[in-house]
């Protein structure tokens, strides 16, 4: 099993397909990746702060990852067995980026206030995450970033911000160990980027900031030649989920019905549901899953297709 960190091959901030690959490695292989937290490993202590004049960007990643056999009409899959904190806490906390993403527009900064600097060191113990002396919440690891370099009209994009069709700062918190994230290929290798890991975090991350926390991760990483997809795709024990993000002039509504029109056509290319019957069901009994304010993604259980599987195994048995 390889190791990479980023110790030894430096941060990255954008997900780009001009950086050379950090590692080669080959469909099936396990990785285990060290990665840094949202903040380059500025706040450690009380009295730490987020310096943006020291470090203006956010959300480091280490990669690309150079996926052999990778090519354009391509999909690569993550497996993500386990999330291991490495140094026993995490912090959130407030810069100026989380009174733009609160508030939307530089309202704070008009009114002469702003967002108590002071960040909250959490420690991790025994599954549990010490948020303060009066509430304990589970451990629930998760990765804000992953993602390829995006396609070549779009050039490089920040890990910290514009998710989209590479994947990217999606902040899903089913991006997590047992679930696997299914992403299109741009690039010759893919050129996978992976970083920002959460100890816990909730729907819309509406803060702006999870519980951030420097961490291992340990993946499988594999290929699905001539499958093409094009959105991310994500499955977890109990649901199939596409995504679908904002930018580009779409809007929140506008992702949410890209990933269910996404997941529709899916279920009805390895299912044989037909598609209206299809849209029908996900109006019922599907659901909305939102990641930072900018990420959505649709789900199915997959109690449902596996009774169309069973119905259509049925229709066709001859006895």
């Amino acid at each position: 099993m390889k190791r990479i960190s980023f110790k030894d091959v430096g941060l990255k901030y954008v997900l780009s397909p001009y950086d050379e690959p950090v590692v080669h490695v080959k469909p099936g292989q396990n990785l285990v990746l060290e990665v840094e937290d949202a903040t380059s490993g500025q706040i450690r202590k009380r009295g730490d702060r987020r310096d943006r004049r020291k470090i203006p960007f956010g959300n480091p990643v280490v990669g690309p990852i150079y996926i052999e056999g990778a090519e354009k009409e391509s999909t690569i899959s993550i497996s993500i067995n386990e999330i291991k904190p490495t140094i026993g806490q995490g912090a959130t906390y407030f810069s100026e980026f989380n009174e733009v993403y609160v508030a939307g527009t530089p309202i704070f900064k008009f009114m002469g206030i702003s967002f108590p600097r002071e960040p909250k060191i959490c420690q991790i113990k025994d599954g549990q995450i010490d948020f303060s002396d009066r509430i304990v919440i589970p451990y629930q690891p998760m990765i804000g970033t992953i993602g390829v370099a995006p396609h070549l009209e779009e050039e490089s994009i920040s890990s910290g911000v514009l998710p989209g069709r590479h994947g990217g700062n999606m902040d899903l918190p089913d991006v997590a160990p047992k679930s696997t994230v299914f992403l299109p290929v741009f690039h010759e290798g893919a050129l996978l980027y992976v970083g920002d890991a959460h100890a816990v975090q909730g729907e819309g991350e509406i803060s702006g900031t999870a519980l951030e926390m420097p961490a291992e991760v340990e993946i499988k990483v594999d290929l699905l030649e001539g499958k093409p997809i094009n959105w991310p795709r994500i499955e977890t024990e109990s649901a199939v989920m596409y995504v679908a993000t904002t930018s580009g002039g779409r809007s929140l509504e506008d992702a949410i019905r890209t990933a269910f029109m996404e997941l529709i056509t899916w279920v009805e290319e390895n299912y044989g549901l037909n598609r209206f019957d299809g849209l029908m069901l996900c109006s019922q009994v599907g659901k909305v899953r939102i990641g930072n304010l900018w990420t959505a993604a649709t789900k199915i259980e997959k109690k449902y297709l596996n009774a169309i599987k069973e119905s259509l195994l049925s229709c066709h048995d001859p006895h």
